[in-house]
């Protein structure tokens, strides 16, 4: 037991501290999504020394001694995104709010009944569909005639993204920041008191060993979009499977870099991947908004059948006017850049092989 516990130990530290690095490989990267569940099993790491190991011998009491300090460093990370009291108190629609849900149906789903439901009995202004392809296509017929606008980009990549709005259009356009094979949508609309804002949905590819290999690819569409934002004037909000989570350094960096802020800062973490097993459920579908925008509500629904719990918000805006510095150091350019170009790289690496 006593070996087992040390070996664990390291994983668990090692684990804490590299996804803060500037390192892509899944095999790190994936220990970022855990940071929740990591916590746990580090106090109960720490309960095994406190009670069965011997605790001192020089190895076995600097593997606690760090243990302790990843535990700490894991609950620094996570602590922006635990509901606090007198902050970011979301109390529902208003007046003037406006409706946002976005689904990864899962494209292997063939429960179509239950997410056409949910649509139906939640009605958004706006509806996003990740992961939509020809029978995916084919089933949200039944939902089109409630929306008198719509993007359909069905694939069968897991990449198809579908979105509906009821709510008047300025602007509607699909863009391919680094692959052809998955868009990106941006939406100028307008609310029900006429004020004028920006939809972005997005769906980046994740870290893993069955999909990417890096998260370079993911950064660099997240880098892309950031700087995009970056040169509006307008009230922006986006939403969709991010492939990552709120306090990873890429979705920190992403903030940093837009302007805009996570809906989940001291609100709570609205897990939505997986749906099962709920223990292992983090954030992955995520929201982040600009100045002019306020978050009214912010939840999860429930299962459809996907591996992903349907995500809606609430939200208005108060302006349409937005007041933040709309530069970034020099530094941050430079890392936003080679972030971007590294994405791009490995593209075209993957077209060359």
């Amino acid at each position: 037991m006593e070996k087992a516990t040390l070996i664990l130990s390291w994983v668990l530290i090692l684990g804490s501290f590299l996804p803060s690095l500037r390192l892509t490989h899944w095999s790190v990267r994936n220990f970022d999504f855990i940071r929740v569940q990591t916590i746990f099993l580090q106090i109960a790491l720490i309960l095994l020394f406190v009670f069965f190991i011997d605790k001192h011998t020089p190895f076995n009491a600097t593997t606690l001694s760090i243990l302790v300090i990843a535990l700490v460093y894991q609950c620094y990370i996570i602590f922006p995104f635990i509901p606090k009291s007198g902050k970011t108190k979301y109390t529902g629609k208003t007046p003037s709010s406006t409706s946002v849900l976005s689904i990864n149906v899962y494209q292997d789903n063939t429960e179509y009944g239950r997410t056409i439901d949910l649509i139906k009995a939640h009605n958004p202004d706006i509806l996003l569909t990740l992961e939509t392809n020809r029978a995916w296509d084919n089933a949200l017929q039944e939902i089109e005639s409630s929306y008198s606008k719509k993007l359909k980009i069905p694939r069968e990549n897991t990449y198809g993204m579908h979105l509906y709005t009821n709510l008047e259009v300025d602007f509607i356009k699909a863009h391919y920041f680094v692959s052809d094979e998955r868009p990106a949508i941006e939406a100028h609309l307008r609310d029900s008191q006429n004020n004028l804002f920006i939809f972005w949905g997005i769906h980046p590819p994740p870290p893993s060993p069955t999909e990417m290999e890096t998260s370079k690819q993911k950064d660099a569409e997240l880098m892309i979009l950031a700087k995009e934002v970056l040169k509006s004037e307008l009230p922006t909000l986006v939403i969709g499977d991010f492939n990552n989570v709120c306090w990873s350094r890429s979705a920190r960096l992403f903030s940093k870099v837009s302007k805009l802020k996570d809906a989940r800062k001291d609100s709570g973490l609205y897990s939505t991947f997986p749906v099962k097993p709920a223990l292992l459920r983090f954030p992955l579908d995520l929201l982040y908004y600009s100045e002019g925008i306020k978050i009214d509500a912010l939840n999860t629904l429930p299962d459809v059948g996907s591996d992903h719990l349907p995500f809606f918000s609430w939200f208005h805006i108060s302006s349409e006017e937005t007041k933040q510095p709309k530069e970034v150091t020099d530094e941050l350019e430079e890392t936003t850049d080679t972030i971007i170009r590294e994405g791009i790289e490995e593209v075209n690496e993957e077209k060359d092989t």
